[in-house]
């Protein structure tokens, strides 16, 4: 009766097949890149054209922030837009109506970092490690704002 497998009759001897195949394919895989690899990427920059300067005309302007602003973030619903300054807000807004929706105040004036969270239902935001994140109390504010049950760290 057969067993209908593969049997192999001395697995040391494939091993030492399959590395040397593996060898064997990692040496043709670098002559191709090598082949591809004729031409250094300053002399291929050189010879293309510049590009024409961009006439981008601004369509809204979001005043609210009175420090830099530092990160601002596009939700996936394309309309609203979060932002994060030096000034310590975080500030949600209504891209189309130019709207703050939520603005908070957070612990600390350098609110380095923000983005939604891909199904747009949370917002999140990133302090200096040397900061303190502040109280509870404050945290809850954060929390009840931006529509979160509870916090994710």
């Amino acid at each position: 009766m057969s067993d209908g497998g593969l049997k192999v009759e001395q697995p040391m001897e494939s091993m030492e097949a399959l590395s040397k195949e593996a060898e064997e394919l990692k040496v043709k895989l670098e002559e191709e890149r090598q082949k591809l690899n004729d031409v250094p990427l300053t002399t291929v920059a050189a010879r293309l054209e510049n590009l024409a300067p961009l006439n981008i005309k601004p369509r809204r302007v979001l005043r609210g922030h009175q420090g830099k602003v530092l990160c601002s973030d596009w939700c996936n619903d394309k309309r609203h837009l979060v932002s994060s300054s030096q000034d310590g807000k975080m500030i949600i807004w209504d891209a189309f109506t130019t709207n703050k929706e939520h603005a908070v105040t957070m612990p600390t004036t350098w609110v380095m970092a923000c983005a939604y969270s891909p199904t747009g239902s949370m917002v999140a935001y990133c302090v200096p490690s040397d900061k303190p994140v502040g109280s509870d109390a404050r945290m809850q504010m954060v929390l009840k704002v931006t529509g979160v049950k509870q916090p994710v760290f």
